[in-house]
């Protein structure tokens, strides 16, 4: 695309969202074209030492434009053929007509994402200059395939993996299809929150003694919370072990961009590193990247063989124009747009703590069971001291204030501040929970501390694979299962954290926590049956 074309391109799409975007300092306009368009040769703030690049360029999504404006006509795939009339109620929920731009790569004309040699290719070498990384891989399945091929491309069958108990279910699902054996770190409760926020370098330290032959380390970090462990600490310490670090960054993939923000684990080193771009930076839901740095701890080729093993061999180049797009907009005014966000966050965190009975968590939880940063757009507001659950106080500002939240746990409720807010949105938010305040107390929240998440790990005596593919099963209802080794995946959601996997034992403080959680608003995922009552168990 001409650089004048360009230009005018991006300068239109700023437009709009300088329009809708209003600086938190007396709603003064935020123009964010200066940083685009300084110089034709825009770079990166986070170029890792590569030659300058133009980072205005949409290499993927301007080879798509020119292909939807070739208008040829289709006797191929897909069979909407880019014309088919879609229902007036599609219409209304997409906004517009999407099939014209639901392209397929057909004769070349359009990269592929598991042979990407030209546009798809270029775009993603633009990725990796702008967070950092030594190569980045674009994803269409979500993080949930990227902490799968991570693993799977390091670690094999029978191989030990050190990685928190407190690991999304996708990491579970890695271990499932790769046979690897898990060393689990032990979960560190936070005694307020009530929720394993870190992983502390000590713990990780105990287990590479105790278990000399593990092959790799998998952290989450930051989780769901917005919480960070010291990576830069843990990743030295793993690479001083010949160890590969593999961090599961899906709620962080913004980190980095600002100089205010916690570091990234890609500029820590950490040899894998996954980032749900979707989460934070605005791009279309399903949408992720991989980075990898070359550390030779891990096979690049091997990477990109469990990619193509595991994503759809029919890429939708929708998803992938948008993780180009998305680069693009983050690495020429992610800066400026995160430096909005960040006062955004702090005037939502301080009116919170000035509001009668409710509290959001910052700083002063670094330090405390392994923390070593937190994510300053992360609201973790509790709000158990007006009576509620969290689960309680979500539905209410869902259902009364039109607010919707990211999750809720027993004692709080969590919410995500990103680019795309502004004081009109967080204003909302504040009124909705000054309302909840005032108006939705509860007497008696003593409830709330009765029980928490069971100490220690569950008893496991089959490994997780063999006891997920075995066909000795019977179903029996939960008051049965206590005693009984498990064959399916019990997770209390959110935050989607195994509270037993296949091959362990349920015990009767297991089954009581789940009662307790499902009696206060939660629900459980991983199981067969969608109501909760039965399990699945080895028959022996």
């Amino acid at each position: 695309m001409p650089m004048e074309i360009k230009k005018e391109v991006i300068k239109n799409h700023f437009k709009v969202q300088t329009c809708a975007l209003r600086c938190p300092f007396k709603d003064r306009p935020v123009f964010i074209l200066e940083m685009a368009l300084k110089s034709d040769q825009t770079t990166s703030t986070m170029s890792n030492g590569v030659d300058s690049v133009d980072q205005t360029q949409m290499p993927f999504l301007e080879s798509l434009l020119r292909e939807k404006n070739f208008r040829p006509t289709s006797f191929h795939m897909p069979g909407h053929k880019g014309t088919k009339e879609h229902h007036p109620m599609l219409l209304d929920y997409f906004g517009c007509d999407l099939n014209a731009a639901d392209l397929v790569e057909i004769n070349q004309n359009i990269d592929y994402l598991h042979s990407p040699k030209g546009a798809l290719l270029k775009a993603q070498k633009l990725a990796a200059a702008a967070y950092g990384a030594d190569e980045t891989f674009f994803l269409i399945n979500g993080s949930t395939v990227g902490n799968m091929a991570a693993i799977m491309s390091v670690v094999g069958p029978g191989q030990k993996i050190i990685m928190p108990r407190a690991s999304h279910r996708s990491v579970y699902g890695a271990i499932v299809l790769s046979g690897a054996i898990p060393v689990y770190i032990e979960p560190d409760y936070h005694p307020d929150v009530g929720f394993p926020l870190a992983v502390s370098v000590q713990a990780v330290r105990v287990l590479l003694e105790k278990h000399p032959d593990v092959i790799a380390i998998h952290l989450t970090s930051p989780n769901y919370y917005g919480v960070l462990s010291d990576i830069g600490a843990i990743c030295k310490l793993a690479h001083s072990h010949k160890v590969a670090l593999l961090v599961d960054e899906a709620h962080g993939s913004h980190l980095g961009l600002h100089p205010d923000w916690p570091k990234s684990a890609v500029s820590m080193q950490a040899d894998i590193i996954v980032q749900s771009t979707h989460k934070t930076q605005g791009s279309l839901t399903q949408s992720a990247m991989l980075h990898l740095n070359n550390n030779g701890l891990v096979n690049r080729t091997r990477v990109a063989q469990m990619l193509s093993l595991l994503q759809s061999s029919s890429p939708s180049s929708i998803l992938l124009a948008s993780l180009d797009e998305t680069r693009m907009q983050m690495a020429t005014e992610g800066r400026a747009r995160l430096a909005i966000t960040l006062a955004l966050a702090q005037k939502v965190r301080d009116t919170i703590r000035k509001t009668d009975g409710l509290w959001c968590y910052g700083d002063e939880l670094i330090g405390v069971t392994g923390i070593f940063a937190i994510d300053p757009s992360k609201l973790i507001i509790r709000v158990n001291d007006i009576g509620l659950s969290g689960f309680k106080a979500s539905e209410i500002l869902r259902s009364e204030y039109k607010v919707e939240v990211e999750f809720a746990d027993l004692r709080q409720i969590i919410c995500s501040l990103t680019i795309a807010d502004t004081e009109y949105t967080t204003d909302l938010l504040i009124d909705a929970l000054h309302h909840l305040s005032k108006h939705h107390r509860q007497t008696d929240h003593t409830d709330f501390m009765r029980i928490k998440l069971p100490d220690g790990l569950p008893r496991s005596v089959i490994n997780v694979r063999d006891a997920y593919f075995t066909t000795k099963t019977r179903r029996v209802s939960l008051d049965e299962g206590v005693g009984h080794v498990l064959v399916e995946s019990i997770i209390p959601y959110p935050p989607g954290v195994p509270l037993l996997v296949p091959g362990e034992i349920m015990e009767q403080h297991h089954l009581d926590f789940l009662r307790y959680f499902l009696d206060k608003g939660g629900y459980l995922v991983g199981m067969a049956d969608p109501n909760f009552r039965t399990v699945s168990i080895v028959d022996t």
